[in-house]
């Protein structure tokens, strides 16, 4: 789905900006189910397309997060809505597998070399290689009703609404290392606001554009952070597999076994302290570039919030 079409003018016409809040994002939150429906039909067909399950999660995550930037506007059905963040809970694992194959690659050219390493690295790709199944029951589906048939207008909720995230993100990403994957979400969420407006607010185009740069800045921190957290699973793919060859053979085994668990903590030893370098690394590379990134987003939020306001007064 291209971002062209992402953005199909919901907002054409002037008096869409007078329109009930709840009238206007009923209409975004079905057009965004429809979109992740026919990345999930996709998705369960296109086994050959290395790309079918990031553009599933992508679209799945528009929806969720449009879901709930207006459910205090909008009604949805809560059954749909507890199967669609079931699903990208399971998804999760599926992605952070990417990464940590990704990342185990780039240590094995980084490190020495070592034949335990290596292990560790094909025991990862064998550990990997089924595809795991996923579930989701399309019908029935979010069923978006507006809670008020008068209540704000989409100008007024929209300009709340932008201007609490911002200043949310703003916090946040002063705020250090420990908050840094709270303001890439936040990001995500004021990125994909403002993408069907794009179109009615030049200023939005900027913004749109200042969000995915800083996901990006702060996506790999984020991955390096998912990479540490799965070295205990390295540990015990080299101890399952080579133990459990080890415990069928007859006698005692002492050297054997003293040797999987050897083989299993030198590697695990280096991925971490590669790791670390690595995290301090990334969190240099983006603290160096906080302020400036900072200082543009308030200059963004200083035009768009402009051009949001003028909207109030337009059509009236």
């Amino acid at each position: 789905m291209t971002e062209k079409k992402q953005i199909k003018a919901i907002t054409t016409g002037k008096r869409i900006w007078h329109k009930p809040a709840g009238e206007v994002l009923s209409d975004v939150i079905q057009e965004k189910e429809q979109t992740f429906l026919k990345a999930w039909a996709h998705y369960q067909k296109a086994e050959d397309d290395p790309e079918a399950l990031h553009d599933m999660r992508v679209d799945l995550r528009r929806l969720r997060v449009w879901e709930k930037l207006a459910r205090d506007q909008v009604k949805t059905h809560k059954p749909t809505r507890k199967r669609l963040k079931a699903l990208a809970k399971a998804s999760n694992p599926l992605r952070d597998h990417e990464v940590t194959l990704d990342w185990l690659d780039a240590a094995r050219r980084d490190l020495p070399q070592s034949d335990a390493l290596n292990q560790l690295v094909e025991y990862g790709h064998k550990a990997y290689t089924e595809r795991t199944e996923l579930a989701f029951s399309e019908k029935p589906g979010l069923k978006p009703k507006p809670k008020n048939k008068k209540g704000s207008s989409l100008a007024l909720w929209l300009h709340q609404t932008v201007d609490q995230r911002i200043s949310l993100i703003d916090e946040q990403l002063r705020a250090g290392a420990d908050m840094a994957h709270e303001a890439r979400i936040e990001i995500k969420y004021l990125r994909y606001l403002l993408e069907p407006f794009i179109s009615e607010l030049p200023a939005a185009r900027d913004t749109v554009a200042w969000c995915k740069y800083v996901q990006d800045a702060l996506g790999d921190f984020h991955d390096i952070e998912v990479f540490r957290e799965h070295l205990p699973e390295f540990a015990r793919w080299v101890i399952e597999r080579e133990l459990a060859e080890v415990a069928a053979l007859q006698g005692k085994q002492s050297q054997a076994i003293t040797k999987v668990f050897a083989n299993a903590r030198d590697p695990i030893i280096a991925l971490s302290g590669w790791q670390h370098q690595k995290y301090e690394r990334q969190w240099d590379i983006w603290a160096d570039k906080r302020d400036k990134q900072l200082a543009i987003l308030q200059r963004n939020t200083a035009s768009l919030l402009p051009q949001i306001e003028e909207k109030l007064d337009v059509g009236k």
